[in-house]
């Protein structure tokens, strides 16, 4: 028993030893990066990578045998993405966000894909109960966005609820084509958040309208 606890050990601080720690580094005027590499089984490839809070991030990944995944670490060390394979959130801090790269069985072969984006527009709106900040991510001139940010605080309680949406338009003439701008749309899990243009906040569950909400969008 002692021997087998003692090999035990040295595979795992072998493993251990294994781990491989990089920071990817965007090139100048670049907002993404994409990493081709390979992980050994029973070995992590660990990337960090800095940023600010409410920057969004998307991170993609793809392998030979659909057998790579990772988990996203926040600067504090909370896992708020576990054993994925894509993900596109608003970071919540400033600093060093770690990237942790595995292989589910054998060796992974994988590519790797990191986007950072800044706001480019920002707004604010308020009702009775909710302080909301919408940051659209896309580039002026853009007719739709489909990274959109959306944070709502409680007024009554303080609690933050953090969302990833897209802008609503009304369809032209073609059946296709996106013509007028009437809101935000965002999803959170069996919830379907609308922010309008006029100012309303509405929450779906499924066609069921559970909060409707009239609020003033602040200079």
């Amino acid at each position: 028993m002692i021997v087998q606890a003692q090999q035990q050990l040295l595979e795992t601080t072998l493993i251990a030893q294994s781990n491989r720690t990089r920071r990817i580094q965007f090139d100048r005027g670049a907002t993404s990066k994409t990493v081709k590499d390979s992980v050994v089984r029973g070995t992590r490839d660990i990337y960090l990578v800095g940023a600010s809070a409410q920057q969004t991030m998307k991170i993609s990944l793809s392998s030979l045998e659909n057998n790579a995944v990772f988990d996203l670490v926040t600067p504090q060390g909370t896992v708020i993405k576990k054993e994925v394979t894509s993900v596109n959130l608003v970071l919540p801090l400033n600093g060093d966000y770690k990237i942790i790269v595995g292989g589910t069985r054998g060796n992974a072969t994988y590519q790797l894909y990191v986007e950072i984006n800044n706001a480019v527009k920002t707004e604010t709106l308020k009702t009775k109960n909710f302080k909301i900040t919408i940051n659209s991510n896309c580039q002026e001139g853009e007719v739709t966005c489909d990274h959109v940010s959306y944070e709502g605080i409680n007024a009554n309680t303080g609690e933050s609820l953090q969302l990833i949406g897209k802008t609503l338009h009304t369809t032209c003439a073609d059946g296709i084509t996106p013509c007028r701008f009437i809101g935000y749309e965002f999803l959170n899990g069996k919830y379907r958040y609308m922010v309008t243009e006029d100012g309303s906040l509405l929450v779906y569950q499924g066609e069921k309208l559970l909060l409707e909400e009239q609020g003033t969008w602040q200079d």
